[in-house]
């Protein structure tokens, strides 16, 4: 059978895939490796058999397009976090990375260890496969540090992997309260009629200004019978029965400030809503005041992006796949209906241009050299480049008639299939030396630094993160997986949290990390030699 896989490299990959993601599925004690499983699947039987080579073409196509995807999601979020506190964890990590390379740069030489080797060991160590690649052209081409990679790398999953367990075990982590609280989980949203009080002088849209509260103002009613759409521009008089949308809490502390709430049945108005999904790609990437769709006689009251129900401003942008409720006169909503799409089939027919353009302008970003004193250069890479772009890309949502955005089921698809791959890759790559170098007893030399140095960074990114930088538990996770630049950690990570905390802590520092420690692996490898 393992003669048959050597010999099969695409039934190979696809039993890798199906025995590990199925792997992935069993849970011990609450805890499941999700797509991690893929990794050691393919570890296991590489090692086995070393003629089991997925081409690296597959792992680096599912690397760019899973970073790429990750990149697209989290793209708006990261530059509003680096304004903030972004920039804290990015210099975070340039230190803790410094401080690594101090390390190795003593404890290599200082356990006795292979120089070689032992550079292989640190980039492994730190998941970084890139990392190795530049330590292997330092060395001229040896391929000696990929058996201390091939050691360390493991465990550079699985250091990290049970900090992040354990360290959510012992401190009691409610990974769904940390989400609400950072926004990323959503109260649901209501409704209340305010009769607006004396001396009130505003416009609908300058209300949430004006409470200090996420709402909107949809209708202004007259009679349980009659309700009138709002103009975000009309003002408002003083004695309006006006309808608000907004989460409990929000309605709450604003409701005091304009008026006094009042019990209304809005069952029989001549007003009706209804939930319609937007696929139509000319107004996807555009923001809801460009579309004037009061000029179509609708309001949008809500957006449900992936599980939660949002309360719009005038410049939320509108993605594929966004549940709007619209407000409307019933024979207006089939006009609605027209302008937003609403269509399931149009979704699934996925413009695959923009897609295609985006990895590329990442891939070719990737590929670009920059040099470095002493003839040598570094590169983002097919890891670095596609998130950068996906990143800028994911910012800007739309440029001219491309649409960068991909609907938020294709973008969980496609991101999921690039992880898969990318792990039954590399895992195949790295499972050779790692067989060989286990019948070595020094091994366990290499292996041991190499967790040290994997447990070492996460409790830190734990411990500052949380303590210091004012991150949750999961966004510090995220941290030490984009530090790691490791998916299998990352698909851990979501598994267990069931949130995407992690994957914002993720993406806000991997373009730093995959950029970081491609030079400190040359500049240890480089340290240790001299």
């Amino acid at each position: 059978m393992l003669a048959f896989l050597g010999d099969q490299p695409l039934v190979a990959l696809v039993l890798i895939l199906a025995a590990g993601l199925a792997i992935g599925k069993i849970r011990i004690a609450g805890i499941s490796l999700g797509a991690a499983a893929v990794l050691f699947v393919a570890l296991g039987l590489s090692a086995a058999n070393p003629d089991i080579v997925i081409p690296s073409l597959v792992y680096q196509f599912g690397l760019a397009l899973f970073v790429y995807a990750i990149g697209l999601t989290a793209g708006e979020q990261f530059f509003a976090e680096f304004r903030t506190r972004g920039w804290k964890m990015n210099a975070f990590l340039v230190v803790l990375m410094v401080v690594l390379g101090l390390l190795a740069w003593v404890l290599i030489p200082l356990c006795g260890l292979d120089v070689q080797q032992g550079a292989g060991m640190f980039a492994g160590s730190l998941s970084s496969t890139p990392g190795m690649a530049a330590v292997v052209e330092t060395f001229g081409g040896s391929t000696t540090p990929v058996v201390g990679y091939s050691l360390a790398y493991p465990g550079g999953v699985i250091g990290v992997i049970l900090v992040a367990a354990i360290g959510a075990s012992v401190a009691k982590v409610n990974h769904l309260k940390d989400a609400h609280k950072e926004g990323l989980i959503q109260e649901p949203v209501e409704w209340t009629a305010v009769r607006l009080r004396e001396g009130l002088r505003a416009r609908a849209s300058e209300l949430p200004a004006m409470t200090g509260e996420k709402i909107i103002a949809t209708r202004i009613i007259h009679s349980e019978e009659h309700h009138e759409l709002i103009e975000p521009h009309a003002p408002l008089e003083a004695g309006q029965l006006v309808l608000l949308n907004g989460t409990a809490e929000a309605l709450a502390g604003a409701v005091p400030q304009l008026g006094t709430a009042e019990d209304v049945d809005i069952r029989e108005s001549d007003l009706e809503y209804q939930r319609l999904t937007v696929s139509n790609p000319t107004i996807a990437g555009r923001a809801i005041k460009e579309l004037h769709t009061l000029q179509h006689g609708f309001l949008i009251s809500r957006i449900r992006e992936g599980d939660n129900d949002v309360v719009p401003a005038e410049d939320t942008v509108l993605k594929l796949s966004d549940r709007v409720r619209v407000v409307a006169r019933r024979d207006n909503l089939p006009r609605a209906r027209a302008m937003l799409g609403d269509s399931e089939k149009a979704l699934a027919n996925i413009d695959l241009l923009p897609l295609c353009i985006g990895l590329l302008l990442g891939l070719l970003l990737g590929a670009i050299p920059v040099p470095l004193p002493g003839g040598s250069s570094v590169s983002l890479g097919f890891g670095g480049g596609p998130i950068v772009a996906g990143l800028v890309l994911g910012a800007l949502v739309r440029t001219g008639r491309l649409n960068w955005q991909v609907p938020y089921h294709a973008n969980r698809t496609l991101s999921a299939l690039g992880l898969a791959l990318f792990l039954a890759g590399v895992g195949t790559t790295a499972g050779p030396g790692f067989a060989q170098a286990l019948t070595d007893s020094t091994s366990l030399i290499y292996i041991g630094l190499g967790i040290c140095f994997t447990v070492g960074y996460t409790l830190l990114c734990g411990i500052v993160g949380v303590k210091l930088l004012g991150l949750t538990w999961d966004e510090s996770m995220g941290m030490a997986a984009g530090l790691s630049t490791n998916p299998a950690v990352m698909s851990y990570l979501n598994v267990q949290t069931e949130t995407e905390l992690a994957e914002r802590g993720y993406a806000t520092v991997y373009p730093t990390a995959m950029i970081g420690k491609i030079i400190l692996c040359q500049l240890v490898a480089v340290a240790i030699m001299t």
